[in-house]
């Protein structure tokens, strides 16, 4: 049925200061953006998390030898702390530009939120990893010394060439036009 479902361009287009893009939860408003870089750990977090759950369901179950037992489950304690560990630190990580008092803030939720640099010395560089690239914060004066990660890795397959792009127009665009203009989109 046309027009029985809203476009997500609708809700864009009708919320100035509010635009969010799913992808990597981006969001503008009150002269703050903000997005999560590495929401595709949520894949991982989930198969860690079901691994150990079915090791700690099942395993009781069964009748094994008490060494075979517990080494299985010391298997599922690393599925948890693997699990745990991505959930905190990849997944939920949160770079916070703000326009007010013109910083950049990395922030994990419910444990810390640190200034990392200045909106004026940002300088974003493409980084060539392990045959993978993926764009970073880093500072105008030192281009290549402490980097901050703003992207998952691309690969060079289809794929990862359309994430690529879809970074690159709905994230890195914003924070241009964010630091380049007023905040407001």
């Amino acid at each position: 049925m046309p027009g029985k479902f809203p476009l997500a361009t609708d809700s864009l287009v009708s919320d100035k200061h509010l635009y969010k893009m799913t992808a990597y939860n981006l969001k503008v408003e009150s002269g703050k953006l903000s997005f999560q870089p590495k929401r595709d750990y949520k894949g991982k977090v989930l198969f860690f998390a079901g691994v150990a759950a079915a090791i700690f369901i099942v395993v009781p179950l069964l009748n094994l030898h008490h060494d075979t037992k517990w080494a299985v489950m010391a298997i599922g304690m690393v599925a948890t702390i693997t699990a745990v560990y991505d959930f905190i630190f990849h997944f939920n990580v949160t770079y916070i530009f703000d326009e007010y008092t013109r910083l950049v803030y990395r922030k994990i939720p419910g444990l810390y939120m640190r200034k990392i640099m200045g909106l004026d010395d940002i300088h974003i560089i493409h980084i060539q990893e392990d045959g993978l690239l993926h764009y970073a914060l880093s500072h105008k004066q030192n281009k290549y010394g402490k980097s901050f990660a703003i992207s998952q890795p691309f690969g060079t397959n289809r794929k990862s060439e359309i994430r690529q792009e879809a970074f690159e127009n709905e994230v890195l665009t914003e924070i241009e036009k964010f630091t380049r203009g007023n905040g407001r989109s």
